[in-house]
């Protein structure tokens, strides 16, 4: 059982947060590991992406459904997915709420249930991966959502004799998404953090200084091991 809750502050008008979590092209982009996601029924979408946890990585095919929709405030999604990993089973609450200062704080709340060989990773480790890609989906969307934000380019000064202008485009997000590996690596890097707070809470300063070094320094005997392998 993996379980999320937290909440997110974008400098942006509600309604343009709320455009965004319904635009299922602006949710291909900031999902980590989305490969795919299409609208295929009223408030239903299908998808596939690409995770790794650990040990274990691989792709899941799915269905996220919505419920309850109360715009531009709120709404319910339930979601099944399964692969090579396993399957897993969720449902979550999305909640948005604007402020005077212009700003709109996206709070959510989720469970997951999983099954095959992604449940059979370690629960810290599955907490702390979920919460990485929670955030770092999160970061994307924020992007996107400040690339919507930028005003059009100011067309130029229309000449004497005028050329038939082209169609005007709206603009759209043209942020690419997060890959796979830099996902993987970002999620590494925070459950290497949450580990070592968790250490420091049960170990003196000492002993983390000392394990640091010792970590250095095997990270340096394997750099220069290599490099002279590679000469």
């Amino acid at each position: 059982m993996v379980t999320l809750e937290g909440t997110y502050s974008f400098d942006a008008p509600q309604d343009v947060v709320w455009a965004a979590v319904q635009d299922p092209h602006v949710l291909s982009q900031v999902l980590p590991g989305c490969e795919r996601l299409e609208q295929v029924g009223e408030n239903e979408y299908e998808g596939e992406i690409n995770i790794r946890i650990g040990p274990v990585q691989g792709n899941f095919a799915g269905t996220v459904r919505l419920s309850d929709i109360q715009p531009p405030n709120s709404y319910k999604l339930e979601l099944e997915g399964q692969g090579r990993p396993g399957y897993v089973k969720g449902a979550g609450d999305l909640r948005l709420e604007s402020r005077d200062n212009g700003k709109t704080i996206l709070s959510y709340t989720g469970e997951a249930q999983l099954s095959g060989r992604i449940a059979s990773v370690g629960q810290r480790l599955m907490d702390s991966s979920a919460r990485s890609i929670t955030r770092q989906g999160l970061d994307s969307l924020d992007k996107q959502i400040q690339a919507r934000l930028q005003p059009a380019p100011t067309p130029a000064a229309t000449p004497a004799i005028s050329i038939p202008a082209a169609k005007p485009v709206s603009p759209a997000p043209a942020l690419p998404p997060p890959s796979t590996a830099e996902v993987g690596l970002n999620v590494a890097k925070d459950v290497a953090t949450d580990l070592l707070a968790d250490f420091e809470k049960q170990y003196s300063p000492r002993d983390v200084a000392i394990l640091l070094a010792a970590f250095a320094a095997i990270v340096w005997m394997w750099r220069m091991l290599f490099e002279k392998g590679g000469k």
